[in-house]
C-alpha cells in the first residue's frame, strides 16, 4: 500500500469516527460512540498491519515520544496545580468540584505512580 493511500484511509477512519461520534452526542446515544470508537480501532489497527511502506522512521518516533512526553506531563502539573487549588480553597467551593479535585488528584497520583513503573521497567528492558 502507497503511503498516500495510507494517510487517505486514516483520514476517512477518523471522519468517520468523528461522524458517528456527532450522531451519539445529537441522539443522546452513547452505545453508539462507543461502537464507533470500537470499529474505528480495528480498522486502523488491520490498516496498520497490511501496510507495507514504512510510516515510521527514528526520528518520527523520537519526535512523537518527546511530544508525548510533554503533554503528559503538561497535563499532569496543570491537573495537580487546579486539584492543589481546589484542596486550599475548598470551604469556598461546592461540593461536587471539592469531589472532582479529590478524584483528579487520585488520578495524577496513579498517572505518576505508572509512569514511575514504567520507567524502571523500560530502563530495565532497553
Amino acid at each position: 500500500m502507497q503511503i498516500t493511500r495510507f494517510g487517505i484511509y486514516k483520514a476517512i477512519i477518523a471522519g468517520g469516527l468523528a461522524i458517528a461520534v456527532a450522531i451519539a452526542i445529537v441522539t443522546g446515544t452513547a452505545i453508539i460512540a462507543l461502537a464507533a470508537v470500537v470499529v474505528a480501532i480495528a480498522l486502523a489497527f488491520i490498516l496498520e498491519r497490511r501496510n507495507k511502506a514504512i510510516v515510521r522512521d527514528e526520528r518520527i518516533s523520537q519526535i512523537s515520544g518527546k511530544a508525548a512526553s510533554a503533554s503528559f506531563y503538561s497535563t499532569l502539573i496543570l491537573g495537580a496545580v487546579a486539584s492543589l487549588g481546589i484542596a486550599l480553597f475548598h470551604s469556598r467551593l461546592p461540593e461536587n468540584v471539592v469531589f472532582f479535585g479529590t478524584i483528579m488528584g487520585y488520578f495524577i497520583c496513579v498517572a505518576l505512580l505508572l509512569h514511575i513503573g514504567f520507567y524502571a521497567y523500560f530502563s530495565r528492558k532497553l
